[in-house]
């Protein structure tokens, strides 16, 4: 017959199950937020997908200190100049697998503005060489590229080279900071018109939601089945403890000794006779 388990058995089999499901239920709500961030950004990349290309003023209104809310994966083109001291590159940002080197410049705007550039990559041919900056002409050109929103900053150092594409590993600009960058699409100077300044252009990210929506749906349910799977263990435990041969007493220990002393021998039986 199962023998129930003690209180104090119980109760921490079922605070242990809890506190599992209270995590998963937490994580299940991470991934769904994770989701509706993915969500969110497909939608905007999907409507600024269909949108003209635009002036980047636009785009991105004058006097702007964030980036505006359905600005990002728009199409803007802007004029200006490169600042040709401000040029770094992007280090340990792989372009399809290829390890490579992102170049970056500001571009000053006749307006006052300075907005940042990505002006293309190229394959890095090894991890000792440091590359060799772009030549950026001196005079006015026009930019068409779709506007990005900051990286955040990872706290590393910026030397001759950044991590993260941000003002805080940035050279400041001469004008006004442009919140957000340019991934280039169109590069005209003076004499033609080309897809990119140096190499080829920097691909947009995937933007997609993601399995997150499932993650957390397998969260979820695994929340609902800890406190099933604790009772199950309980009753499991029960039944074996149940089921286990119980200790020998002593009076059925002697039993067999008296039986055996009652048995006569043959010598015994004789000597009745």
């Amino acid at each position: 017959m199962p023998r129930r388990p003690s209180l104090a058995r119980i109760a921490l089999t079922m605070l242990i199950a809890l506190a599992v499901s209270a995590v998963a239920i937490m994580l299940g709500f991470w991934q769904l937020h994770r989701h509706q961030d993915k969500a969110a950004a497909v939608a905007a990349h999907d409507a600024a997908e269909g949108a003209p290309v635009a002036p980047l003023d636009e785009v991105i209104p004058a006097g702007s200190s964030t980036l505006p809310d359905d600005a990002e994966w728009r199409s803007g083109t802007v004029t200006g100049t490169f600042e040709r001291e401000t040029s770094t590159y992007l280090r340990g940002r792989p372009v399809d697998s290829t390890a490579a080197w992102q170049f970056l410049a500001w571009l000053d705007t006749d307006d006052g503005r300075s907005v940042l550039v990505q002006t293309g990559w190229i394959p890095q041919p090894g991890e000792a060489e440091d590359p060799q900056m772009p030549e950026y002409p001196d005079s006015p050109v026009t930019v068409t590229g779709i506007v990005r929103a900051w990286e955040e900053d990872d706290g590393k150092e910026a030397t001759d080279s950044v991590t993260r594409i941000t003002p805080a590993q940035l050279a400041s600009p001469a004008g006004e900071e442009v919140p957000g960058y340019l991934m280039i699409r169109e590069y005209c100077d003076a004499g033609a018109c080309s897809p990119t300044v140096v190499g080829a252009q920097v691909p947009l990210p995937d933007v997609s939601t993601g399995p997150h929506l499932s993650y957390a749906v397998q969260w979820w349910i695994f929340a609902a089945l800890a406190p099933i799977g604790a009772v199950l263990l309980l009753r499991r435990d029960a039944q074996m403890e149940g089921d286990a041969p119980q200790p020998a007493t002593a009076s059925a220990v002697r039993e067999p000794r008296r039986a055996r002393r009652a048995k006569l021998s043959d010598e015994e039986i004789e000597d009745a006779l």
